[in-house]
């Protein structure tokens, strides 16, 4: 019996014991691990604002030539992921204005098939999001953190079930401090994204944030929370994760 549990408890230690090869032998405090996420928040930056223009391009081919007006819906709002970041809040509340005119143009049969696939969801999320963009890029905090918490308040939907919610603004707000909205941000999406992934990311994002650790809020993140040293699961192994 006694035997049994020192197995029990040499396995815990292992388990959350700081890996003896991190990378960052200072942690979160990490000069290396700063100057790491800096480049790949500066990549993310450059690619976003590639997507910014062919995303639009996309929207405007769709628009033009497209016979079929959810695809047309799909893909303003996909652009809107990229065009709340980056584009003049007044471009933003027009385009926000024009998914509305895109939606009120269709039949009340074409409105009754798109709430049967799918409620609209990944669309409503993505104005959502760029509510809160907006919000928070003209500096009103307390409504852009409800905004953000206001585009999770969905059900039933297939894509954000499968690919989980936006993390851009999460992760902007992250970086400038705001902690409590990010928290209750991936709190609530436990309601909808559902499953091993997303309950192992979910997991090194709190463990990542009490530690006070910069983020990525991506899957890299599961990597870089052992390589940091910290106490944690590997969940790559105990929540089945692939990179």
């Amino acid at each position: 019996m006694m035997k049994g549990f020192a197995c029990a408890a040499v396995l815990l230690c292992y388990i959350f014991s700081p890996s003896v090869y991190a990378d960052y032998a200072l942690g979160c405090e990490d000069p290396n691990y700063h100057q790491y996420i800096e480049a790949q928040f500066a990549a993310d930056e450059a690619k976003n604002r590639r997507l910014l223009a062919s995303t639009w391009q996309d929207y405007v081919r769709s628009a033009q030539t497209s016979d079929n007006p959810y695809q047309v819906i799909s893909d303003l709002s996909h652009h809107l992921k990229y065009s709340a970041q980056f584009d003049p809040v007044e471009d933003v509340t027009a385009k926000i204005a024009l998914v509305f005119d895109h939606a009120d143009a269709l039949s009340v049969e074409q409105q009754i098939a798109g709430n049967i696939f799918d409620r609209f969801s990944s669309e409503t999320h993505a104005v959502g999001i760029a509510r809160a963009w907006i919000a928070y890029r003209t500096g009103k905090r307390d409504e852009a953190f409800e905004e953000l918490l206001k585009s999770i308040e969905i059900s039933d939907s297939a894509v954000l079930s499968s690919f989980g919610p936006d993390f851009y603004l999460v992760r902007q707000m992250y970086s400038d401090g705001h902690v409590e909205p990010v928290v209750a941000y991936i709190n609530k999406s436990e309601e909808f994204w559902k499953g091993r992934r997303p309950d192992g990311l979910r997991y090194v994002w709190q463990e990542m944030i009490k530690a006070d650790c910069k983020i990525q809020f991506n899957s890299v993140d599961t990597i870089q929370v052992l390589e940091l040293g910290l106490r944690v699961l590997d969940v790559k192994k105990d929540y089945g994760l692939s990179r």
